[in-house]
């Protein structure tokens, strides 16, 4: 099995962790629930169905804890558990609400903010789902190349060409869907 590495100060909670100490593993876990879940809604688009797919991943964390060393990012770790999981719960379209900035010029009508939620929603929509896990990571998450990829299992380099075509296809989708 591939080990990975902890780092900063947590060397002592995983130690802990492996020992069996459930308190040091939520302690490890706990800062990336959140992210974990919005992942998993953003790729499942279901929130019960996201639930469902956290636990699961957490579970499969804890179960697999003895994959994690000294040195390495949990939070990457654990998202690809999460990813992971969320991709093989997806049976169907997972984006159904989507946030957008206002506008320059103040912010839209309560009607152009719904269209252009429906123009975004249906942009995503078509993409890959690889690409939208990707879109999310780096936009909603804030996440950098880097660790988008390490989420996802690739490279950081593959992060970045799945984000720019992705990007690039929402560009062209939105400006047809406004003509």
């Amino acid at each position: 099995m591939q080990q990975i590495a902890v780092l900063g100060g947590d060397e002592k909670l995983l130690a802990a962790a492996r020992t069996g100490d459930q308190a040091s593993f939520e302690q490890l876990i706990e800062p990336h629930i959140a992210m974990g879940y919005r992942l998993a809604a953003a790729i499942l688009s279901d929130a019960g169905q996201a639930e469902d797919a956290l636990q699961e991943a957490t579970l499969r964390a804890w179960r697999s804890i003895g994959q994690l060393r000294s040195g390495a990012h949990v939070r990457g770790w654990f998202l690809t558990i999460v990813a992971n999981r969320s991709r093989s719960m997806r049976g169907t379209r997972w984006w159904s609400v989507i946030r957008l900035p206002e506008s320059r010029l103040g912010l839209p009508s309560p009607a152009e903010a719904a269209d252009r939620r429906a123009d975004l929603s249906s942009a995503l929509g078509r993409l890959s789902p690889e690409e939208r896990a990707a879109v999310f990571l780096r936009f909603f998450e804030d996440m950098n190349s880097r660790e988008v990829g390490e989420a996802l299992g690739i490279t950081a380099t593959a992060a970045r060409s799945r984000i720019h075509r992705a990007l690039r296809r929402l560009r062209v989708d939105l400006a047809e869907e406004e003509l």
